[in-house]
This record gives structure tokens, sequence and C-alpha cells, in this order.
């Protein structure tokens, strides 16, 4: 190995200059390097340097502290990394090359994205999306779960001392490592670190409150200060009082495959009514059915923060707006129960709505009275959905963190509200459950759950005394086989039934949608033998090619479509009766029926909002709405048009 001197590092550099701080661009590749033959001093002179290629040694780390202001592109292909943070230091990096190295995982690509927030190509592919997302969303869900395990556990010593602060700083990082889940469990090792280095941060600021982070998110102001009472009703919201505009837009990209008219039976189109949510929206549901003259199916609830609305999809009105302090809503659920009137008159039906989030609380309200008439604590943990038995309206499944679902009979209410919830069955899962869907001709008998460690059935059946239960089998997936160690399917962020049999599910960083037979795949286990089942595939989706995960889909089975966004903003729509008769079993991946593109708000004094991810979509029965939540606090309503 030559040693680096400024005599080798003027033969190596370019342009040709008698002064280190005149060289743009290095060459030391392949010359068996590691990280204590760098010299930091004499390299620190590289004030000029602008692209380095260090591939093909044996470089397991950067020399910390190492400090090149015009570093743009950096190779670090062919070595032996292992610690990525210590290339922080170069903070203005837009390129870095890091293939072929053993030990780097996915959690440490994470970490780069995060650490040099100027990046942008990573190993030759645009990864703008994801390092946005990890840095300002993904980053904002870990601090909001940091700030809880502080409010619940912990408080500021009295007197603040140097080694009271320093006992406290190691307690909090360690609890909030162990309480806080979040995310994919392959980037673990990312989501620990990023936890700990906000824990730091928030301890910090509270013994320094004059100094107030920076937000990332659009938010307003006016909207977010309003705490109505909940039991009280309270005057609507209209969206003309909105700061967002809105420029439709409904042609295809040309990086899209376009579907042809005739490959799409229902001639309609669909516009634009713009809609801005009053909370972090994380969740939405249409009602189901009519509810009294409230408007039906035309009714969409978001939750998100410590706020639950209800909005009317075709005036564009907030009907309801609930708040609840210190709560942090994850998801939501309508159904339909009996409400009993006294007095020998008969009961009659009432729809209602149940949300839970980080408390571990399940909500239960009926909007129609604008009451919030009950709770009951569903887990220590937080909730991570919540979804209704819809042939029992008051059967209500809770998954949480804590890698159960409890399903509960909510039963009715009575004239005075009063109500009943007895706990029925426990199932024991092995990760975070992220969706759950009942098939819908044994949604008594049957459950399925996308988690992040695959899809898994349980046996649902009550009228035994087995009320603890595991998994009756998992559900794999062709795009398994494929997996390496920078590629992990299993986490299903989508599943929901399109017919009485066929299911559409989408596995994280599998650029499509399976849909498969619920029927043929069950019947793979005849003896009930064999715990592992592959799903019988009828075809696949195209979708988009995105990191991004939970971008979940939803299903309109009376209307035979299916919707998802992705992380640009756009609706990928497949109208699934028209591609059963051409496409089914074809070997190719059918294209979407149309892709709706973001509609382009834009926020006064802030320009343009550039498309955001998609994380829910929900359709009423009919089709007549589609309403899509972002990741920038904004909910978007699309109509349908019959076309003439």
């Amino acid at each position: 190995m030559e040693k680096i001197t400024e005599k080798l590092l003027l033969e190596k550099g370019s342009p040709k200059t008698n002064k280190l701080e005149q060289i743009k661009t290095l060459n030391l590749s392949k010359m068996g390097l590691k990280h204590q033959d760098l010299p930091v001093r004499l390299l620190s002179r590289l004030q000029s340097l602008e692209q380095w290629d260090l591939s093909g040694n044996r470089l397991q780390e950067l020399p910390k502290n190492l400090k090149l202001p015009a570093l743009r592109c950096l190779d670090l292909s062919d070595n032996q990394m292992e610690d990525v943070t210590t290339l922080e230091s170069l903070s203005n990096l837009e390129e870095l090359k890091m293939e072929d190295n053993l030990y780097i995982t996915v959690s440490d690509n994470h970490k780069m994205m995060v650490l040099l927030p100027n990046l942008r190509i990573f190993n030759g592919k645009d990864v703008s999306p994801t390092a946005n997302h990890l840095r300002y969303v993904y980053t904002d869900n870990l601090r909001t779960r940091v700030i809880a395990v502080w409010e619940k556990s912990f408080h500021l010593p009295d007197p603040i001392t140097a080694e009271k602060l320093s006992s406290l700083e190691k307690e909090f990082v360690n609890a909030a490592r162990q309480q806080v889940r979040f995310g994919p469990s392959s980037v673990s090792d990312f989501t620990k670190w990023k936890v700990e280095i906000i824990a730091k941060e928030y301890l910090h600021s509270l013994t320094e409150p004059q100094k107030e982070p920076e937000s990332n998110e659009l938010t307003d102001t006016k909207e977010n200060s309003e705490i109505p009472t909940p039991t009280k009703r309270k005057q609507t919201t209209s969206v003309k009082d909105s700061d967002v505009s809105l420029t439709p837009r409904k042609q295809l990209r040309t990086d899209l495959p376009a579907s042809s008219v005739e490959d799409s039976p229902r001639k309609s189109s669909l516009r634009l009514k713009p809609l801005k949510t009053l909370s972090q929206a994380s969740a939405v549901r249409m009602s189901p059915r009519k509810t009294g003259g409230s408007g039906g199916s035309r009714l969409v609830a978001t939750c998100g923060g410590d706020s639950l609305c209800v909005i009317d999809c075709e005036t564009g009105m907030v009907m309801k707006k609930y708040k609840v302090p210190g709560e942090e809503f994850f998801s939501l659920a309508w159904s339909t129960v009996l409400m009993s009137r006294g007095g020998g008159a008969p009961a009659q039906h009432c729809s209602i709505l149940a949300a839970g989030g980080k408390r571990g609380l399940v909500k239960l309200i009926h909007p129609r009275n604008n009451i919030a008439y009950g709770e009951f604590r569903a887990s220590r943990k937080a909730l991570s959905v919540l979804r209704f038995n819809h042939h029992k309206g008051n059967f209500l499944f809770s998954g949480s963190y804590d890698n159960k679902i409890i399903m509960w009979d909510i039963g009715g209410v009575d004239s005075q509200y009063n109500y009943k919830v007895v706990q029925l069955l426990v199932l024991e899962i092995s990760a975070t459950p992220l969706h759950i869907c009942l098939p819908p001709t044994s949604p008594s008998a049957n459950l399925l759950t996308a988690c992040e460690d695959g899809l898994h059935c349980f046996n649902t059946q009550l009228g035994t005394n087995n009320m603890k239960r595991s998994k009756e089998m998992e559900i794999t997936f062709p795009i398994y086989k494929k997996e390496d160690k920078d590629h992990d399917y299993h986490t299903i962020d989508g599943l929901s039934f399109l017919t009485d049999d066929i299911v559409a599910s989408k596995n994280y960083m599998h650029g499509s949608i399976y849909l498969w037979s619920w029927s043929r795949t069950k019947a793979q286990r005849p003896d009930k033998k064999n715990r592992t089942v592959c799903a019988v595939v009828l075809a696949e989706l195209q979708w988009a090619n995105t990191e991004i995960p939970y971008l979940a889909l939803n299903t309109c089975p009376g209307q035979a479509y299916i919707v998802c966004g992705d992380d640009k903003g756009r609706l990928w729509t497949y109208h699934v009766t028209n591609l059963q008769r051409n496409s089914f079993q074809t070997g190719k991946p059918i294209l979407p029926t149309e892709v709706l593109e973001w509609p382009v708000p834009v926020r006064k004094g802030l320009g343009h909002v550039e498309g955001p991810s998609i994380n829910s979509v929900a359709m009423d029965p009919e089709l007549q709405y589609l309403v899509a939540l972002s990741d920038r606090n904004m909910v978007i309503v699309w109509k349908r048009e019959e076309s003439s």
C-alpha cells in the first residue's frame, strides 16, 4: 500500500496543479486503503474537491470529522464499510455509491439518507422520495412516540444538575429504544438508532426551551387551534375558508402505460373537489350506510393527531370534529349497532365510530347526536388497527403494538348511552398488525391480518373454551423467493377483499398488487397440518416502484374497483371486472385502468404542494366518491361524473 502524501494526491488528482486546494477530482481506488491510512489534516486541504473515488479498498469507515465542503460525489463501492455514521461530516454529498459492501444493511442505507441531507442519488438510483419520507414523515412519527414515552414516565429533576441529567438521559434513551415500535422489522436497527438521537435532542430542548425545533409539516394554525366541546354541536366549517386551491389534472404522465378507453367499460370521469384536513390525518373511512338526514355514504371520517373529523363529501363541509388532548389517533372504523329507546318502542339502528391510537383506548362515538359516549382500554400499548365484523356490527377487532388482536363485543346502547364491553378472543401474532380483513362469506369464522412479518390467518369461531389462539396458517407469496439482504418483502401493507373470494394484497417494496383466491389458497390444507401455504395468485396488477411503506390499497367490491395511492400523489385505479375477462392468468402484469394525477394544490404564501405520499383511500359502495388521504395534512375528494 502506497502512503498518502501531498505528492501522491497531486499525482492522482485533477486538474493538474501544484496546490491541493485546486483539485476537483481525486482517484484513490484499488490501493488497499484502510481508514487509518487516510490523513485527515492533509485531506482537509482539498477544499475544492467535488468527486472522490475510493472504490476497491478495505475501508470499514471514514475518518471522523473529515470536512470536504465541495464534495458532491463519492464512490465507496467494493469496500468493507460497516460504520456509515462516519459519513455525516460530508453533509453536501449528493451522489454516493456503496455497492458490493458486504456488511451494509437496509438500516445502514436509511441512516445515510438521514445523515446526508442533500443525498439524491444512491447506487445510481434517485432516492429523493424515500430520503424525504425518512427525514420528515418517518422522523416526525418517531418523534411523536418518543415524546409520548417522556410524558408518560419522565420529568426533569429539581434541581437540575449535570449528574442528574446524565442519569436521566440514559434512562430515557433506554426506555424510548425499548418502547417505540414503528416501521418494518427489517429496519428496526435504523429505528432504534434514530429514536436514540431524537430522545437526546428532545431532552436537550427541555433544558433550553428558547430553541424551538423547525417544523416540516404543512399546518393551518387557525384550524389546529380549535378546541370544540365534543358533546356539543359545533358550527360546521366550510372549505370556502381554506387556504388551499387545486388545479385539476387527469392526464397520465409520460412514464406510465396508457390504457385504452375500451379497457374501461364504465366511461365516466372524475372531477376534483378540494378539502383540507383539520389534523394530522392517518386513517380515513367512508360511512357504510344511511345515517338519518346526514347524507349516508356521503360522509367520510378521518382521524390523526388528537382529532377526528366527519366530512360531507358532496358539500366539502366538516360536519363534526372531536379533539382528545393528549391522544394520537391511528385508526378508526364505522359500524351499526342497535339503540334501545325504552317505553316499549322498538330498537333502531344507529351508525357509530370507533377510534383508537397511542393511548390504547377505543373511543366510541355517535356522530349523528354529536356524542362521544364511551371508551374502553383495548391494550396497554398503542392501537394500530380497528375493524368491525360487517355481519355482526357489535363485534370489534383491535390490533395493537404488543402483537395482539383482541375481539370485543361492544353491544348496543340505550337511550342514556349505557353500554357494556366484553372481551371474547385474544389472537397472538408475531409482529404489529397493519390491516385486518374478514372473508365476506365467513366473517365470524376466519380472520386475515397483514403484518410486518407476513400474512396470517386465524380461526375466530366462537363456542370453544380456547379464548387465546395462535395463527392457523401463514400465507406466502411468490415474491418471497426474490428476497436478499437488501429486500425483505414480508411486510404486507395493503389487504382487502374484492369479491367473496378474490383478495387484493400488496407487499412492501414490490411494484405490483397481487390478486389471489382465498378459497383455493385455503383448500391447499385438506388435513390442516401444513401451517404455511402459498397464495394461489390469479393476476398481478402493475403498480408504482417505491420504497415508501404503508401506502394502503382499498377496494369497492360492488363496482369491482381497486385503488392504491403512491408516493407522488397519484391514484392507481383498476376496474377488475373487465380485466378478469381479458387478462387473467396471462402471466403479464395488468396495467391500471387509469392513473389519476396529483391535483397540484397551492398554499397561500408557500406555492405549489408537490405530490405527497397517499397513505390510504376510501370509497362509498356506489363509487360516487373516492377519498384520498395524504401525508401532507390534506384530504382530496374525487367525485364521479357520468359521461353522456
